[in-house]
């Protein structure tokens, strides 16, 4: 009876024992990850139904075989065989590998060997799970692909944005608002309060209640000031973020600069501004020339009247001198106001600027320095030369007075740039695939941002009352209007000033053949050398054939001979070749009757005014002398 009871016992655990194996294995077959069960001979001993669907394979061709058998034995001895090994020194390994299977391809999987103790104190097997987590690398991978656009997306705008505590402190800014705060290092901006950053800190507060009350704020531009002190327009916006108590958990602001913005409005507005004080002045100027016309032409019909010696002629000829500089006045604003159209021919810009750096030099204060970098590349510019050289010396002349009282550098730079720089720069519409920058700066007083706004006025000037027209600038910006460049100016109190000037390059052309031979021949009598200099290269421009002359004798010869005499004589009042009253006993004696052109300033001096009335002169220019001028000139003697 008891040994009955044995048998139905061990058969009721036996049977249990069954019972259990069956539903381990339907638990293990049924699991999601793939499980065996591998001994210290790295053969699998127990291997689950996910596994073998896996890699499409029977349970027999998997139980018993060894990894490196179903591995390959390269791969089990580089990539298995050591994580087997510290498995099996009583470690739980785990570690990430991409899988290839038949079922789906290529996909990532989480791996982890654990040891097995079958016999006490002893491991003598591994279970090792693997479990697929290709979504969720796939997921993980767009999260960081999501971060890694948005940080992008953050870096690359030039837009700051930082995220501070309701009170303002920051606790992170991006590149661009480093860079609107002047600051190199990040961690100095972390942790300072924003407010910091306002000129006005009432204005901080004002704007964190407001956001308070709507959570989003478009706050419009604001002045911020950098870690210098330099104050910076900006554009601000800011949303208030709250936790789920309702409570201001943080806030996070763009900001803009509008630096650029602000400049580009204040030169439309500045440009709409000369527009109109160019409307109204040259309209005004071309009535005073007509008042002029009719004051100059009853004086001259006086002067013939009067006997020449007498006062009241001395008198009418100081009243033509005072009409000849207000018309050169009224020249001047109808430059400005574009009323007057520059005759313009090919001309190579850096050579009137060393022609205009070389008149500087002769007459630059002891405690100035002047710095040029002129590139030697030949840039050809549609202009007047001598509205050019009028250009660089007005712009040369005022960076010297900036700096006559303590000195200072001037440095003058020409450089090419392509127009989509121009483009970016100006904001206007362009003209040429390419022009020449040329930079005036200067380390004088400098201007105040309300000066800037009326530099190119014309008579306003900040110079002592007597010491300037205020015509200088407004002439310039109108004959780089006409050249259809612009000129930009920037400043800073104390610091100096820079002018650039953009003109559009233009390209070479052929002269004709022929030409060369129906060239008129001019004799020019030269003064001031740079003057004469750029007058030479413009005629010559203009297609005449220059000859020059080295005293007075030899200026008899070349006018009594045949061949060599010319259409036309240009005398400079200037001139150290010959002087005034040679020239005119020179026509006398040889009774020389070529027309004769005189240049003089506009204030003349005696010996001008006596060759003025002696006869000889056919028409008189002051300067300074356009290239029109002088070719008007030129063609209507030769009628």
């Amino acid at each position: 009876m008891k040994k009955k009871l044995e048998i139905s016992d061990g058969y009721d655990y036996l049977k249990f024992l069954t019972k259990e194996k069956d539903i381990s294995d339907q638990i293990i077959n049924h699991s999601r990850s793939m499980i065996t069960i591998i001994n210290r001979d790295y053969i699998y001993e127990k291997v689950n139904s996910t596994f073998c669907n896996a890699h499409q394979v029977v349970l027999d061709a998997i139980l018993g075989r060894s990894l490196g058998d179903v591995w390959g034995h390269d791969t089990f001895q580089n990539a298995i065989k050591r994580n087997v090994d510290i498995c099996f020194s009583g470690k739980t390994i785990k570690y990430e590998a991409t899988f290839i299977t038949p079922q789906t391809g290529k996909r990532h999987f989480e791996v982890v060997f654990r040891p097995l103790s079958v016999e006490p104190g002893k491991i003598t097997h591994l279970l090792a799970e693997t479990f697929d987590i290709d979504d969720l690398k796939t997921t993980k991978q767009a999260v960081i692909d999501k971060e890694e656009e948005l940080r992008k997306f953050e870096s690359n705008l030039p837009i700051g944005f930082l995220r501070c505590t309701p009170e303002g402190k920051i606790l992170h800014a991006n590149a661009a608002f480093l860079m609107i705060a002047g600051c190199h290092n990040g961690m100095s901006v972390t942790n300072m309060n924003l407010k910091s950053f306002y000129i006005e800190e009432e204005l901080f507060e004002v704007q964190l209640a407001q956001l308070a009350d709507s959570h989003t704020k478009n706050f419009g531009r604001v002045y911020l000031k950098n870690y210098d002190g330099k104050e910076i327009p900006c554009r601000i916006s800011g949303f208030l973020a709250v936790n789920k108590s309702g409570s201001p958990d943080y806030i996070d602001f763009a900001v803009e600069d509008c630096s650029r913005e602000l400049m580009l409005e204040n030169r439309l507005l500045q440009a709409q501004k000369l527009e109109t004080i160019g409307s109204l002045a040259g309209g005004i100027a071309h009535d005073f020339n007509n008042i002029l016309a009719t004051i100059s032409g009853y004086s001259e019909m006086l002067h013939e009247d009067l006997p020449k010696n007498s006062d009241l002629a001395e008198k009418v000829s100081r009243i033509q001198l005072a009409v000849k500089k207000a018309q050169s006045i009224t020249n001047q604003i109808l430059t400005f106001s574009r009323h007057v159209e520059q005759e313009k021919v090919l001309i190579n810009v850096s050579e009137v600027l060393k022609e205009t750096i070389g008149f500087v030099k002769s007459s630059i204060p002891s405690n100035v320095v002047l710095q040029s970098r002129i590139s030697k590349v030949e840039v050809n510019v549609l202009a007047d030369p001598t509205q050019l050289f009028r250009v660089f010396l007005n712009l040369m002349t005022n960076a010297i007075q900036a700096m006559e009282e303590n000195g200072g550098i001037l440095s003058v730079k020409i450089a090419m740039v392509r127009r989509e720089f121009v483009q970016h720069e100006l904001n206007k519409d362009i003209v040429a695939d390419e022009y020449v920058l040329l930079t005036f700066k200067d380390t004088g007083e400098g201007m105040d941002p309300s000066l800037i706004g009326r530099i190119f006025e014309p008579f306003f000037t900040t110079r002592e009352v007597g010491k300037g027209t205020g015509l200088g600038l407004s002439v310039i910006h109108g004959i780089i209007t006409e050249m259809e460049g612009e000129i930009v100016v920037s400043s800073e109190k104390g610091k100096g000033s820079v002018f650039n000037v953009y003109l559009p390059v233009s390209k070479s052309y052929a002269v004709p053949a022929g030409k060369k031979s129906a060239r008129k021949r001019v004799l020019f009598i030269t003064g001031n050398k740079y003057e004469s200099r750029i007058l030479s290269l413009a005629l010559e421009s203009a297609g005449y054939e220059l000859v020059f002359i080295s005293d007075g004798r030899n200026f008899a010869r070349v006018m009594t001979n045949v061949k060599e005499r010319p259409d036309m004589v240009i005398y400079m009042s200037d001139s150290k070749q010959i002087n005034a009253e040679d020239l005119v006993a020179i026509f006398r004696t040889q009774k020389i009757i070529t027309p004769c052109i005189l240049i003089t300033d506009p204030i003349l001096e005696i010996s001008d005014e006596k060759l003025l009335n002696s006869g000889i002169i056919n028409q008189h220019l002051t300067k300074p002398v356009s290239l029109k001028e002088i070719r008007n000139a030129i063609q209507d003697l030769l009628r």
